[in-house]
């Protein structure tokens, strides 16, 4: 009888993502031979060459070996599912889950999404992430993460949708010191005359950038930056304006300037926040009560 184990099958995949044996033993905190007797004892098992090495260059899958990752990662993710939900049949729920968040938004929303959801269910784990959504879409793909807050921006078909918020419109931030911030709301045509400070997250930008060249306007962008503090401490150091989605609580910088937040008086698509999972992957028990518990709670509270 054939015999191979499901830790050969994840040493496989990661050697297939990562693209390099190398790669993979750093990830997995395992030794190179390790993952290569693993991989052999696969090829041998199934009588089937899984991987072309190229010597200094890593490897490549054969035919063979992209039609055997296509089911060696099915057959991880419903193990992974047997596990939590196996866990979770208990009185006392537990499990693992893995959550990804738009970076810009992630201190807002999920320290108060964790912390009321550990008093629910004290024995499930969360491991958070923040990042850019191209990384959280590119994680959630690759089963990194169960679950990734983010924009319902510039997503595939193969994604499956929960709103977290209401659809909230862009708002103008200004240094309180400038003569537009004593108006109760401003134009995008009177913000495309001042230098922009570019929000510079994909999908963020192109966002931002497009609801002024779809009335015709071109800002001129003097400075960007990842960061959103970036941009409002810029913003706060009169260099600019920027138009952002968040709204936090605080209208001072981290270095102490005073802003101004605006509505903007055209019409604009809105932004909205969702909980993304795989269409073709069952959610986990645990995931599923994540799930629930953000979508019964009030966030409309949580100013955005």
């Amino acid at each position: 009888m054939t015999r191979f184990t499901l830790k050969q099958l994840k040493y496989f995949v990661t050697v297939v993502e990562t693209e390099s044996i190398a790669e993979a033993s750093r990830q997995l905190h395992i030794a190179q031979p390790s993952i290569s007797i693993a991989i052999k004892n696969l090829e041998s098992t199934f009588d089937q060459l899984l991987f072309i090495r190229h010597h200094a260059q890593g490897v490549s899958l054969t035919s063979s070996g992209r039609r055997f990752y296509d089911k060696a990662k099915e057959l991880l993710r419903l193990s992974y599912e047997f596990e939590q939900n196996t866990r979770a049949d208990k009185e006392l729920v537990s499990g693992t889950i893995s959550v990804g968040c738009f970076e810009s938004v992630a201190p807002l929303y999920m320290p108060r999404l964790v912390a009321g959801f550990k008093k629910m269910y004290p024995e499930i784990t969360l491991k958070l992430y923040d990042g850019e959504q191209h990384e959280l879409m590119h994680g959630l793909h690759r089963g990194r993460f169960d679950l990734a807050l983010v924009y319902d921006l510039e997503l595939g078909s193969s994604i499956s949708k929960e709103l977290l918020n209401a659809p909230h419109k862009p708002y103008a931030l200004l240094p309180a010191s400038h003569p537009l911030a004593s108006k109760k709301s401003v134009t995008l045509q009177e913000l495309s005359r001042e230098p922009m400070i570019l929000l510079d997250a994909v999908p963020s930008k192109n966002y931002f950038i497009t609801i002024f060249k779809e009335k015709g306007y071109n800002p001129v962008v003097a400075y960007s930056s990842p960061s959103i503090e970036m941009v409002r401490c810029m913003v706060g150091q009169g260099l600019g304006f920027s138009v952002l989605v968040t709204r936090p609580h605080s209208d001072i910088t981290y270095d102490g300037e005073v802003l101004k937040q605006l509505d903007i008086e055209d019409d604009m698509p809105d932004s909205t926040l969702i909980m993304a999972h795989l269409a073709n992957n069952e959610p986990t028990r645990p995931v599923k009560l994540f799930i629930d518990y953000c979508r019964s709670i009030e966030l409309t509270h949580f100013s955005v």
